[in-house]
């Protein structure tokens, strides 16, 4: 662990949080014993180092005190940075925990709010602040982060976790394991508490801010690559990090400042139904542009307007961010079983929504009729708002595709 430097020191010094910190304990303690060790008054020196370890330990007690009553679990951290913009840590903690990897880059989807690659979980308590400094290597530039982070919320989602299917068809009560962190260009930071890629909820958005680092003497030939121009040639054109059909589609394109806050901004009030001839609902399975996830268990699904083929979840109207993907499994009126994947173009969607909902959307509420046809060969997708305006919505990719207990993990077993 590198030690804080006079100046570093010198700078908290000053602050409220520093002087009810260990830290101001410690340096009082290092700059006393080395005053009186100069002096060589023994007595006064062994009676020093009684009283500041009395200070000491008194300090640990109050501290171990607060933390007492705060729950510990199970859990690791996880970095995403989109498709085409790798990243490489200078330093980073999330709480007490480092970021033991260094370079980070995504070359498949889910790029964004996936909670899978985690590094080793562990029982630990939940952070409360992060610190992180990294290089941007698209922007070559460096940011750091140093903030508090919302522990409330991160508190409440562990505590009250959710219902999962399991592999073998049963729904058992789980909670996340996984503190996302989602670095994008700009210094675009966004938090999540997630679990694999099925359940993901945002904890909040953050800022970072640009900082000019310069290499410090005596590291090592891999400490250096972080400073080093042939090292971020070679990661921004290496198939490695980048996909070579990445780099030709954005090649002499700036890169999309705000893209990444307009995946959190356009949300509405808009809730799904589906529709399903004389059919059964399953498990319905959703990643939002945002990147959150969840499944909604085919168990919670209620008739809409009391018809028996037409679902969705019975729940105050709220704000949500637009689908980015949708599984969909069902049971036709032939009783045969199918499974329905979608996926959604940004843009595409993002059109629909605001033709639909129009410059006074917080006065619109809206909802997405998603009609499988009596042949299971196709979705349609009509939203409908009670403004009186409505629009189709076509999808990027769409699967349909028959299957069995067998075929699908987890199952849903459709009563």
């Amino acid at each position: 662990m590198r030690l804080m430097s006079r100046v570093e020191l010198a700078v908290d010094f000053n602050s409220e949080k520093f002087l009810n910190s260990n830290k101001f304990i410690v340096l009082l303690y290092c700059e006393c014993y080395l005053f009186f060790y100069s002096r060589k008054k023994n007595r006064m020196k062994k009676i020093l180092f009684l009283l500041l370890n009395l200070l000491l330990g008194s300090c640990q007690i109050c501290n171990n005190k607060k933390g007492m009553n705060e729950p510990q679990y199970d859990w690791g951290i996880a970095v995403n940075t989109p498709i085409g913009y790798p990243i490489r840590f200078y330093a980073a903690m999330v709480g007490g925990r480092p970021i033991v990897g260094e370079l980070y880059t995504e070359k498949e989807e889910p790029d964004w709010g996936n909670a899978f690659g985690y590094e080793s979980l562990s029982m630990d308590k939940l952070p409360k602040s992060v610190d992180m400094v990294w290089l941007s290597y698209k922007e070559d530039c460096f940011y750091r982060l140093k903030t508090a982070i919302d522990y409330e919320k991160i508190a409440k989602l562990f505590r009250e976790g959710f219902n999962q299917r399991v592999p073998n068809g049963e729904v058992r009560h789980k909670t996340y394991d996984t503190i996302v962190v989602g670095i994008a260009p700009g210094g675009v930071v966004v938090l999540w508490a997630g679990r694999g890629y099925k359940k993901i909820t945002e904890i909040g958005r953050y800022q970072a801010e640009k900082i000019d680092l310069k290499e410090p003497p005596g590291l090592d030939s891999h400490e250096r690559l972080i400073f080093s121009k042939e090292d971020r040639e070679e990661v921004l054109n290496s198939d490695l990090t980048i996909p070579k059909a990445v780099r030709e589609a954005n090649k002499n394109k700036p890169i999309p400042f705000g893209l990444w806050d307009s995946y959190r901004d356009h949300q509405y009030q808009w809730f799904p139904v589906y529709e399903i001839p004389n059919g059964k609902i399953g498990d319905v399975r959703v990643r939002y542009w945002n990147g959150e996830a969840g499944t909604t268990l085919y168990t919670d699904f209620s008739f809409y307007k009391d018809k028996e083929d037409l679902f969705y979840l019975e729940e105050p109207i709220q704000k949500r961010s637009l689908f980015k993907e949708l599984v969909i499994s069902y049971k036709a009126e032939s009783g045969q079983k199918y499974l329905a994947k979608v996926w959604f173009d940004w843009e595409a969607v993002v059109a629909a929504y605001q033709e639909v909902f129009g410059k006074e959307a917080d006065k619109v509420t809206a909802y997405l009729d998603i009609r499988v046809n009596r042949n299971n060969t196709h979705l349609s997708f009509q939203l409908i708002g009670d403004n009186g305006k409505q629009t189709f919505l076509e999808p990027k990719t769409l699967e349909i595709s028959k299957f069995t207990e067998e075929d699908i993990i987890p199952p849903t077993p459709f009563e």
